[in-house]
């Protein structure tokens, strides 16, 4: 016998605010930034490689991070009906510009 009453889903498809749908892009991103940065190549003068493949997940973690802060809020503000061109679109901007800041950084700091 059916519900009077429709249930709603656990998982609600209306957005929830500027931070809907976090934990999925968070995930996502951190991986992303860490297969990335973990697979580049080393140079050969490297002393302890682990220490510099750690240093290297590290900034691939950092990048993750800011990139699903800054996705999880564009994505959020400019396409809630989610449409698949704007997803791709605030994908890239939003590598573009974390990467862009993070270069920036390091060259400021070294």
């Amino acid at each position: 016998m059916p519900h009077s009453v429709p249930v709603k889903p656990h998982w609600s498809t209306d957005p929830q605010g500027p931070w809907y749908r976090w934990r999925g892009y968070t995930v996502r991103w951190l991986l992303f930034g860490l297969v990335v940065n973990v697979f580049q190549p080393v140079a050969d003068d490297v002393e302890p490689l682990w220490m510099y493949k750690l240093y290297q997940a590290w900034i691939g973690l950092l990048f993750g991070a800011g990139c699903a802060v800054v996705f999880t809020l564009a994505e959020n503000r400019f396409n809630t009906p989610r449409v698949k061109w704007k997803s791709w679109l605030i994908v890239l901007a939003t590598w573009l510009s974390v990467k862009v800041v993070l270069v920036s950084l390091a060259a400021v700091l070294d």
